[in-house]
């Protein structure tokens, strides 16, 4: 009976209707805060999952969360077959509304198969939490800017005069992009507060204390984060903010009293983030941030065979917490050790600030001591890099010789004829011939003589534009204007002579005169009788002696002053021309000093057969024309004899950075193309950059420098210009037509000027470096090879001391930022 009574209540429940409600989560809804609104649905199955419907409230911002079952009730088995009870679905939305009011939440219907549940709709009163001056927010970050991969200790401090219950942080400064927030060391989990930041929660230790303030004694909590930035800019900080339940109102008769919830919250704030110089970067350099540190290097044992392997085990120490700190690849002599690429994955000490590494090398030629090795970071304090170094460690290798494989020679010479140079054999096809002096200095057309002459070129047809369709349309005008300056002329001519001689010879022709005017004028001839008087006047009997009256020559002088002001004020005929301005604006002694040195030593490797030698002086070379390109970086020419002593030199990095750097100020340089397609021609497929094709060939272009194409774009502009210019003749209309040519190769220029991609994320790897598949030593590689030095890449994210690159296949995977070095300065 009892079996039987159980299978028909659930019979019951399997044929009850679905049915929907709307429901709030754990947090009650107030203006200003994220809360939960939850649609509960009883009567579905627990497979499958039904689709969450789209929900909009007017004056929310509405964010789906998902849909998840909950069971309720007890598992029954009757019979060895197990009944399940219901499953209630839920889906829940978070909402943010900005003012306080009435939401209606919509009637919404859910289904799952054929089965449908209907909530009706709601209404949801959205409450403002009041704010209280009886607690106090602040969130301190540093005054000063901070730069990117800087770790430091950012501070929430909170202040309250009673006791709050029930406090909840919101803190948006943790879910930035711009930083990453890691918590610090927890000596008492019982002082740390849990914060939710960007998706983790993180337990932030706090201190505890009493202050004063304004005559009060107020309770200071203290929670501590540790903040690193990772891109340089302005960080904008929201404002963070707690909300609590506070003692509010009066005690009632025991002395408790209600709780209100209120809230505070601290100001906006921007944090100033600086990028790292890439100038005076040591090789050494792997992200490290911080004003001190310090540097140890122990071995496994101090004899070894020539060939054995050493464990090395470098700790480095500093006064703040190493979690991200690389070591990146040891610096030792290439002639005498064999360094892995990969970068070692230190272990971090119980206090944070100790970081310990174990690298194992290999002595590959005879050598007395472990030499000092070098360790760089950026000191922020005095915004430049700094270098320590190890102590030397006394080594005695014993026995034995190792051979590599760049000794090994593939092909031996024939009898009788000479060894070829191994160096010269591996630069056949390179382009090793150094600049003429005079072209060292040549940079491409720029600054202000690029600006005047372009804004001449544009100016020019311009003005001569305005000027003919001036001329054309006032012709008409301008005659007329001739026509009354003539009658003008003939009327106060005629005045004059009317005065001395007599009116029978003046008074007709003043009479025509003033017709003449009139009709020049094209007035009406208003005169009030005084052309009639003029012509009655030359009959009279005093006419033949006496000249006309100063009464009759003053009307006459009158009204011709009248007609040429009613004339000047009439509308004029013609539009007002329309003038269009067009303005482009596009900027060493030991510079000198550097490029003699390294042209001397460039010229010095060319005449050098031994192959070691020949590589030392391209090295030299190397390194002064470097130093001459940093003092002048627009010098392609220059760039490519650097780049040129650097592939002699065998730093193919070097080399590419240069030509790439060259190519960048001018695309057409001769010898950076042809050794870049040289180098490139080296590298392994997948990592070979592609080039050219059909669109490249018909927008060629587009490879041209930001001046050539400004100073094309503005002769073809000219061009259209003055063949529309309004000449006279029957052949204009065929010059219109024939300006849509350099219409078109201007507007093509501009076009290609204003979308020009500046490859700014562009990149070569200056050291041989494992691609990994997150920024981390210890993750696998997204490669299978280690990436070789000259890689070209583009660099898609910095993060701390750690760049995300995409190699030419399209793999995109994660290298220490101090191995590459980006093209744009």
């Amino acid at each position: 009976m009892r079996a039987l009574a159980i299978l028909c209540l659930l019979a019951g429940v399997a044929a009850a209707a679905p049915r929907a409600r709307w429901q709030l989560g754990d947090r009650d809804p107030h203006a200003g805060k994220p809360f939960e609104l939850i649609l509960a649905v009883s009567g579905f199955e627990e497979t499958p999952a039904p689709v969450q419907p789209k929900l909009e409230i007017a004056g929310a911002t509405v964010t789906p969360l998902g849909v998840e079952p909950h069971r309720s009730g007890m598992n029954i088995v009757i019979n060895g077959q197990q009944m399940d009870s219901a499953v209630t679905w839920a889906f829940r939305w978070k909402l943010e509304v900005a003012k306080p009011g009435t939401l209606v939440a919509p009637a919404i219907t859910v289904k799952q198969g054929s089965a449908s549940a209907t909530a009706q709709g709601a209404n949801l009163q959205v409450d403002s939490i009041d704010r209280t001056d009886a607690m106090k927010l602040e969130l301190q970050l540093p005054a000063r800017p901070v730069f990117v991969g800087e770790a430091f200790d950012a501070k929430l401090v909170w202040l309250f005069r009673s006791k709050p219950q029930g406090q909840e942080f919101t803190l948006p400064f943790g879910n930035l992009d711009a930083v990453t927030i890691t918590q610090p060391p927890v000596p008492d989990p019982d002082s740390a507060l849990q914060f939710d930041i960007a998706g983790k929660k993180l337990a932030l230790p706090f201190d505890a204390d009493a202050v004063d303030a304004n005559g009060q004694r107020w309770t200071r909590i203290t929670i501590h984060m540790l903040v690193v930035p990772r891109v340089a800019g302005k960080v904008e900080v929201p404002p963070a903010s707690v909300d609590a339940n506070l003692p509010a109102g009066s005690p009632d008769v025991y002395g408790r009293y209600s709780l209100k919830t209120f809230t505070t919250s601290d100001v906006a704030k921007t944090l100033e983030v600086k990028p790292l110089p890439l100038t005076d970067r040591p090789p050494s350099f792997a992200g490290a941030v911080g004003s001190t540190y310090s540097m140890k290097v122990e071995t496994s044992r101090s004899v070894v065979q020539l060939g054995e392997p050493v464990e090395l085990t470098v700790t480095v120490r500093s006064d703040q917490r190493l979690d991200t700190l690389a070591l990146g690849k040891l610096v030792l002599p290439a002639d005498k050790f064999t360094v892995p690429d990969e970068t070692p994955t230190g272990e971090l000490a119980a206090d944070g600030k100790s970081k310990t590494f174990k690298v194992t090398v290999q002595v590959t030629g005879p050598a007395s001591e472990i030499p000092a090795i070098p360790f760089a970071y950026f000191d922020p304090a005095r915004s430049a890099y700094q270098t320590i170094h190890s102590d030397p460690i006394a080594l005695s290798v014993k026995g034995g010789s190792v051979v590599g494989a760049n000794d090994v020679v593939a092909l031996a010479p024939k009898p009788g004829t000479p060894k070829p140079n191994q160096q010269e054999l591996a630069l056949v096809g390179a382009e090793l011939a150094l600049s003429s002096p005079g072209d060292t200095d040549k940079k491409p057309l720029g600054g202000a003589l690029l600006a005047g002459l372009v804004a001449l070129l544009y100016l020019v047809p311009l003005g001569l534009f305005a000027l003919r369709s001036w001329q054309h349309r006032t012709r008409e005008q301008r005659e007329e204007a001739a026509e009354v300056k003539t009658a003008r002329k003939r009327v106060e001519a005629e005045l004059a002579r009317a005065a001395n001689h007599p009116a029978r010879e003046t008074a007709g022709p003043l009479a025509a005169a003033l017709r003449a005017l009139a009709r020049a004028l094209e007035t009406s001839v208003d005169d009030d009788g005084l052309l009639a008087r003029l012509e009655t006047e030359s009959y009279s009997r005093t006419g033949a002696d006496a000249p006309l009256s100063a009464e009759l020559r003053a009307r006459a002088k009158e009204l011709a002053d009248r007609w040429s002001r009613a004339a000047r004020r009439a509308p004029s005929k013609g539009a007002a021309a329309v003038v269009i301005l067009i303005a482009v604006l596009v900027p060493a002694s030991a510079r000198a000093g550097a490029l003699d040195t390294g042209r001397e030593a460039y010229q010095q490797a060319l005449g050098v057969s031994d192959a070691s030698a020949r590589k030392a002086s391209f090295a030299r070379a190397a390194a002064a024309l470097g130093e001459a390109a940093q003092v002048t970086p627009d010098r392609p020419e220059l760039l490519a004899d650097w780049g040129n002593a650097a592939l002699g030199a065998g730093d193919v990095a070097t080399a590419t950075l240069a030509y790439r750097r060259a190519l960048a100020i001018d695309p057409s340089n001769p010898r950076a193309k042809k050794n870049l397609a040289w180098l490139r021609n080296r590298a392994t497929p997948a990592l070979r950059p592609t080039s050219g094709g059909a669109a490249d060939t018909l927008f060629f272009f587009h490879d041209w420098p930001r001046s050539r194409k400004l100073v094309f774009g503005a002769v073809a502009f000219a061009l259209a210009i003055l063949l529309v210019v309004p000449w006279s003749g029957r052949r204009r209309r065929g010059l219109v037509m024939l300006a849509l040519i350099p219409a078109i190769a201007w507007l093509a220029l501009i076009i290609s000027v204003a979308l020009e991609d500046h490859h700014a994320g562009d990149a070569v790897v200056m050291d041989a470096v494992v691609l990994r598949a997150a920024d981390s030593s210890g993750a696998p590689a997204a490669f299978g090879d280690p990436l070789p030095r000259g890689t070209e890449v583009t660099v898609v994210e910095q993060r701390d001391a750690w760049a995300k690159l995409r190699i030419a296949n399209g793999t995109v995977g994660w290298v220490q930022s101090g191995a590459v070095q980006r093209v744009a300065r």
